[in-house]
């Protein structure tokens, strides 16, 4: 089962929270000395009097500021069903490779970084056809999406707070350049595997080369139809300032 873990405001919601902090809480009673000589403590440091005994936390009237601290401490775990992993992947689903190599579900923890994790794979596994991947382009394909399910969790963690995201940035910012060696890796390993001679690659300079010959083309184009209506260019009659003489109908 998928782990989500949820902080107090995302459970209860704000206005709760803040309800919660403002009502006077209750204190927990001091034992009295007749019950704390027949309390049997494992630690000798143990608080055995109430003098000691008061200074605990439960026994302690909290301020506002102890009390939202307290509570904003809190999380609360619900589990939901594990993602289908073959809902996601499709065909490549069934290779037995990609299933070895997945790490425990527990790693993912909550059912959105599974489907993250999961939509991740997909993605780039379309770039491939099932048949051609080999354990290493598997290997650079999962370690991919984990780094994107470990760059989901920093930016949550750091969604409300400005400090925690200028700390979490520089740990995604070496993730996100570690991710692209890999991606050059991968994409080094497919364009070695092209057989050039029953599947051609179109590379950068043939589109050039389309670009270029359409380009002259067009070029031609034009200079052939100038061509053609110098041919037929009758020049307008002109008097003897030689300014045009226009004809009889343009003449209001």
């Amino acid at each position: 089962m998928a782990k989500n873990i949820k902080d107090v405001e995302e459970k209860l919601g704000k206005s709760k929270v803040e309800e919660i902090i403002e009502k006077e809480w209750k204190l927990a009673e001091l034992p009295s000395d007749e019950e704390l000589a027949e309390e049997k403590s494992k630690s000798p440091k143990a608080r055995n009097n109430p003098n000691s005994r008061k200074n605990l936390i439960q026994y302690r009237k909290k301020t506002t500021e102890q009390k939202e601290k307290m509570v904003k401490n809190l999380k609360f775990v619900e589990t939901e069903p594990d993602v289908d992993p073959a809902s996601i992947l499709g065909d490549f689903a069934g290779i037995a490779d990609i299933e070895k190599l997945m790490p425990a579900l527990d790693v993912l923890g909550s059912r959105t970084e599974q489907e993250v994790y999961y939509n991740y794979i997909n993605l780039i596994l379309r770039d491939f056809d099932a048949e051609e991947l080999t354990s290493s382009d598997i290997d650079d394909v999962i370690t991919l999406a984990l780094n994107r399910v470990i760059e989901y969790r920093l930016l949550k963690e750091s969604a409300t707070s400005p400090i925690k995201l200028l700390e979490a940035a520089p740990t995604i910012e070496r993730f996100r350049k570690f991710s692209d060696k890999i991606k050059t890796n991968l994409a080094s390993r497919r364009v070695d595997r092209i057989d050039v001679k029953n599947r051609p690659s179109f590379s950068i300079v043939d589109l050039a080369s389309e670009i270029d010959d359409s380009d002259k083309a067009n070029f031609e184009k034009r200079m052939n139809d100038l061509e053609n209506a110098q041919k037929t260019y009758v020049p307008p009659p002109r008097d003897a300032d030689g300014y045009v003489i226009p004809a009889e109908e343009d003449v209001s």
